[in-house]
């Protein structure tokens, strides 16, 4: 018997809001029996109570302190007395839900609207730890915003595998920032709800019913209140329709019924007004919706209710899911939709009147589209695991570790992989399914899907490194260790594998086996490079017994060993401290951007570092225009004030997994930064480079080449290498602006973007600063706490008023002589 996955359902509001309900019972309809459903609620002790024979388990969305327990009581002191991370009280406060989503193989985050509120620091959290774990994320039947500015939102969203978007206002919002590819455009899940016959009382027998259905979202003031009593009276004076008063929510903190029961009130010896208080469920409430003739409505799955039927629909808008729905059905939503904001003046009788006076060509527009609507709207689940299935097939490692190397391309052995661009310009793996055997061979060769091999030498012997050749350490980077190395392996008829930027500025890594052909491959360059043309060639020389050098990122090390698949006596590999790689596709439009702010046609050279200016430790970049020779400081210059902020780095090196520990180099290289401050003797401004041992090999090979002798060398501490160059060790922190800043980057300039970003983090800092500030006038006030009580009780005491007294009397004496 095939075991059942497992799906989570979280985010979900509670039951007593119909359109949560809706959203939960039509989307359990389409889940394949195939899946145990599970369903995290925030309304936990009325929700547990419903579709008990549908969802296997109820999960409490929300713990508060005297929930947890004693242990974890003591987790929250630890994070109250640490700087502020939400995500540390999130998963705290969520982590049943956190243990169900391990446990959970696709997790479906509900309730469409969510984003559309405040403080959704727990979503955010939720949306990580899945991604995190590696699960299917679906975002489902979401609404947003008109527009998306909020980094962190879209960041968020870029989470998802798959999200369900369902009008096209937020659909063009979200498509701005997150890849089409992952979007489904498609109805609200409820419009394929079915109604439930419900026993009504006579009020409904034989007559044209107007449905209305208010809430405090929309009511917010006594003038939008006057306004819907005023469209009352004008329903009862000039029309014959009989008005329901149609609770839809019913929640503690947003009841419909609040409003509902007031305006019945006024109307209590009113016949044709009638007020439904039935506990009905949402299917119960679409039947009595089906018996009404028009609805006004303010909440959202009324009116999907009401249009699923052919009623005709006025929406009483508050946020953009009416607009959206509206607009997808009937070409736009001005005529349709009454934003709560226009409640007043009439409005409500003046867009009612458009309703009522072509009702009937609404219904038949409603009924011609309907159908299909429906049918769309009742297969969105099969649709959305289509995609994954698609995906599933198609995904070799998790996107957001892959490191784009190619050995899944190299290695099929049917040609079924390219390597292709994303919008942003960051290579990804991409299977043709026509071509593909499912053999499964990519998945076994990548890197990222293998264990990491945990270096037992890792900064246990470390040195502080420089070239004696002044001149060639002056070409180098830093300490102009690497060409040391080459040398002895160039010498003894071994050859060199290194990136090189060529006149195109393509940077992949090539052969070298002559002195001469050093200086291609010589300096740091921060986009990634293509190391696919060198497998063949690195096996080749290998299996013919030369000795070979690869120098690379520490990702690139470790898909050369996963290519190779078995170690080899004659390869020493040697990784550089990375901080993170930008893409060629970036590059070439800042070189294009300089030729067109320099007013020349020709870029001669382009350095990402040069120590022309004499100083190693002022990093700045060098380009040549026309003859024009320029240097700027990192921090001056456009893109590597972007690179250094980690504003333009692949998605994989915000969690890369080649850090410390798990670099599988045999040697580590990189500046020894600091060293002006922990090596004062041996710092020199033409470059100090630092050099890690990383395996015996490293180390035998150091010793063979008689390092010591042959370089300029002093015994180092791990500790003040990693002080200054954290990268060795740790991953720099994901930026929410990231997303939208390569967004930027496809139409507007490298300086815009770059002066805009420092202008904001000005403002943040300053901000920032100001929050100090208070912080310590704060603690000062409290340290002070105690003497100003003293202070207080003394100039209050009978003893020193009389004390003051008398000195005024002495002081006035004084002043009169």
């Amino acid at each position: 018997m095939k075991m059942k996955k497992n799906i989570l359902l979280y985010g979900v509001g509670t039951l007593k809001n119909k359109g949560v309900e809706a959203i939960i019972k039509s989307t359990i309809k389409q889940i394949d029996s195939c899946f145990n459903i599970y369903m995290a609620s925030h309304d936990y002790d009325y929700n547990k109570n419903y579709y008990n024979e549908e969802i296997k388990k109820h999960i409490k969305h929300y713990r508060k302190s005297n929930d947890l327990t004693e242990e974890e009581k003591e987790e929250e002191k630890k994070y109250q007395q640490m700087p502020f991370d939400y995500h540390n009280f999130e998963s705290l406060y969520q982590r049943q839900v956190i243990k169900q989503i391990e446990q959970s193989d696709i997790c479906i985050s509900v309730g469409g609207d969510n984003y559309c509120y405040p403080h959704c620091t727990w979503l955010y959290t939720l949306d990580e730890k899945s991604r995190q774990m590696g699960k299917r994320t679906v975002l489902w039947g979401a609404s947003l915003f008109e527009k998306i500015d909020d980094e962190e939102l879209i960041a968020d969203l870029d989470n998802f595998d798959v999200l369900v978007i369902r009008e096209t206002l937020s659909y063009k919002a979200v498509s701005k920032y997150i890849s089409k590819d992952k979007i489904i455009l498609a109805p609200d899940p409820a419009f394929s709800l079915e109604k439930k016959k419900v026993k009504l009382s006579s009020f409904y027998n034989n007559s044209d019913i107007l449905a209305l259905n208010v809430s405090p979202l929309t009511i917010e003031s006594d003038e939008q209140y006057q306004e819907i009593i005023n469209f009352i009276k004008y329903i009862l004076d000039n029309t014959k329709y009989k008005i329901l008063l149609l609770p839809h929510v019913t929640t503690d903190d947003c009841n419909d019924l609040d409003i509902l029961t007031k305006i019945k009130k006024e109307y209590s010896l009113e016949d044709r007004v009638y007020l439904a208080e039935g506990n009905y469920n949402c299917s119960e409430l679409k039947y009595i919706i089906s018996k009404c003739s028009i609805l006004v409505a303010a909440r959202t799955h009324a009116s999907i209710a009401a249009y699923s039927q052919c009623i005709p629909t006025l929406v009483i808008g508050y946020s953009v899911k009416s607009k959206g729905i509206a607009k997808d059905l009937f070409g736009d939503y001005e005529k349709y939709v009454i934003p709560k904001a226009e409640l007043k003046d009439g409005k409500l009788i003046e867009k009612f009147k458009y309703i009522d006076d072509n009702k009937t060509e609404i219904r038949k527009l409603l009924e011609k589209i309907m159908p299909d609507i429906i049918k769309e709207s009742s297969t969105l689940f099969s649709k959305v695991m289509e995609k994954l299935n698609i995906m599933e097939q198609k995904t070799i490692c998790n996107r957001h570790n892959c490191i784009g190397c190619g050995v899944c391309f190299k290695k099929c052995p049917h040609n079924a992989i390219t390597m292709k661009e994303d919008e942003n310009g960051f290579v990804y793996p991409e299977i043709n399914l026509d071509l593909c055997t499912h053999c499964d061979i990519c998945r076994k060769s990548c890197p990222i899907n293998k264990e990491n091999i945990i270096s037992d030498y890792f900064g246990n012997v470390c040195y502080a490194v420089k070239n004696k050749d002044v001149i060639e350490r002056l070409a180098s980077t830093s300490g102009g260790v690497f060409s040391s190395l080459a040398h002895y392996i160039l010498k003894n008829n071994g050859s060199i594998y290194g990136a090189y930027l060529d006149s195109n500025y393509h940077l992949e890594h090539i052969r070298i086996i002559e002195d001469k052909e050093l200086e291609k491959i010589r300096g740091s360059k921060y986009i990634q490079s293509d190391i696919t043309s060198v497998f063949t060639n690195i096996k080749d020389d290998l299996s013919n017994k030369k000795m070979v050098l690869f120098c690379g990122t520490p990702c690139q090390v470790g898909a050369i060993k996963s290519y190779l698949g078995k170690e080899y006596n004659n390869l020493l590999t040697v990784s550089v401290v990375c901080h993170g790689v930008m893409n060629e596709t970036i590059l070439k439009k800042y070189l294009e951007e300089l030729k067109i702010v320099y007013n020349v046609d020709k870029l001669e050279e382009f350095k990402f570092r040069t120590k022309e200016h004499g100083k190693w430790t002022v990093s700045s970049v060098k380009y040549n225009l026309d003859g024009l020779n320029v240097i700027k400081s990192f921090t001056d210059d456009d893109l590597m004030n972007l690179y250094l902020n980690d504003l333009v780095l692949r998605k994989s090196c915000y969690n890369c997994q080649y850090k410390g520990k798990n670099n599988q180099a045999d040697l580590i290289i990189g500046d020894f930064w600091g060293a002006e401050v922990t090596l004062k003797d041996f710092f020199d401004q033409n470059g100090v480079s630092s050099v890690i041992v990383n395996s015996r090999k490293g180390e035998e090979f150091l010793n063979e080449i008689s390092f010591k002798e042959i370089m300029d060398v002093r015994d180092a501490n791990f500790d003040d290498i990693v002080k200054y160059n954290p990268a060795l060790v740790s991953s720099v922190s994901y930026k929410v602006e990231r997303n939208s800043i390569l967004k930027d980057l496809q139409v507007n300039s490298f300086h815009l973007i770059s002066s805009n970003y420092n202008k904001q983090k000005e403002i943040v800092n300053l901000k920032q600063d100001n929050q100090i500030k208070i912080l310590k006038i704060n603690d000062l006030i409290n340290e002070n706490t105690e003497l100003v009580n003293k202070l207080n009780s003394i100039t209050l005491s009978r003893r020193f008023k009389i004390i003051n007294k008398s000195a005024d009397l002495v002081n006035t004496v004084l002043r009169r002589k």
